[in-house]
């Protein structure tokens, strides 16, 4: 990085550190994105966690390759000590391969968002336990969930889950196929004294838990879809592909919704396309992707979203249903429906 572009770039981050250290303490959130390719298309993510700096530089032909000394600049205008500044490089992978671990130092941070607890882990993995870019998607499902059953599918660490338990949802089924992701989901729920033993954590191939669900003809009024783009997982029956499974996804999720329930699909492939013209006439579709993304993303935007709802293939009689596309507005935490720990 030549001198002039790093001055911008040290420039950039003072203001931006400032700026949402302040619009972000009154919610009770302390991790939030600083830099997102937000000057010259640089290759750069710069997170804090708390008190931690996670820096991320992507491959690419126009990779960056920041010297120790512009580095201990960058933490020092981030006033951040050298041994808290997290550097990883985030390689471009082929189709058919996945990320793995990079270290095994299970160093784990307690983070705040919306005035909840999350547990993350910035050194061993490329991501780090909650993917920022979901915090308004987060706060709707929590102003909206109040005696709802939810669904939390692909559900990495639970975020999504903790959240409806703090809106007081009623019924809450987390699926994961990773043991180690959904043990920390039930650790997010003791952080926030939400005893895990009142709620549903599901090891299962999502493709093979929405099967027999819809067998046992169970039902649930909102249920959160956000794949990976791409999964080749040997405890799968198949590989997953999300540009080419989203409709059967979305389809097998229909199939367990309740009437008058929604669907929020989410994912974050950049070049991902969604044709409405696929599904039948009597699913309302709506994009809410620009909803859904927060203050810290807002210039370059790290998913899509869309709620949908309706009815399978075309039914009538509940087309009037009252339900809207859920919407953030604040970020109280309803206190009614909590589960505590005892």
């Amino acid at each position: 990085m030549n001198q002039e572009t790093l001055d911008s770039v040290l420039k950039i981050l003072k203001s931006r550190q400032q700026e949402l250290r302040s619009y972000f303490s009154s919610s009770g959130t302390d991790c939030y994105r600083i830099f997102n390719r937000s000057f010259a298309n640089l290759p750069l993510f710069i997170d804090r966690y708390g008190s931690y700096i996670h820096l991320t530089q992507l491959e690419g032909p126009e990779e960056l390759d920041l010297s120790e000394e512009e580095l201990k600049k960058i933490a020092g205008t981030l006033y951040c000590p050298m041994d808290r500044l997290i550097v990883k490089r985030r390689k471009s992978l082929a189709e058919h391969e996945q990320y793995t671990p990079l270290k095994d130092e299970q160093e784990k941070l307690i983070v705040h968002e919306n005035d909840l607890s999350f547990q993350v882990n910035l050194r061993d993995y490329i991501d780090t336990g909650l993917f920022l870019d979901h915090r308004p998607t987060r706060q709707m499902v929590r102003e909206e969930c109040f005696d709802l059953s939810v669904l939390n599918l692909f559900s990495y660490t639970g975020s999504f889950s903790v959240y409806a338990a703090s809106g007081g949802a009623k019924r809450i089924t987390t699926v994961d196929l990773s043991a180690p992701y959904l043990e920390q989901a039930k650790e997010n729920f003791r952080l926030n004294d939400f005893l895990p033993g009142a709620f549903e954590f599901v090891q299962a191939d999502v493709f093979k838990f929405l099967k027999e669900s819809a067998e046992k003809k169970e039902k649930w009024d909102l249920i959160i879809l956000d794949p990976p783009t791409f999964s080749n997982s040997r405890k799968m029956e198949r590989t997953l592909k999300i540009q080419d499974d989203y409709k059967e996804l979305i389809e097998a999720c229909c199939k367990v919704m309740k009437g008058g329930g929604r669907l929020l699909f989410s994912n974050n492939q950049s070049d991902f396309r969604f044709h409405k013209k696929d599904f039948p006439t009597g699913l309302q579709i709506d994009e809410i992707t620009k909803e859904t993304t927060a203050e810290d993303f807002k210039n370059k935007p790290a998913h899509k979203c869309w709620v949908i709802t309706g009815f399978f293939q075309g039914k009538t009689g509940h087309e009037g249903s009252s339900r809207k596309a859920p919407r953030s507005s604040g970020n109280r935490r309803p206190e009614r429906g909590r589960h505590s720990r005892s």
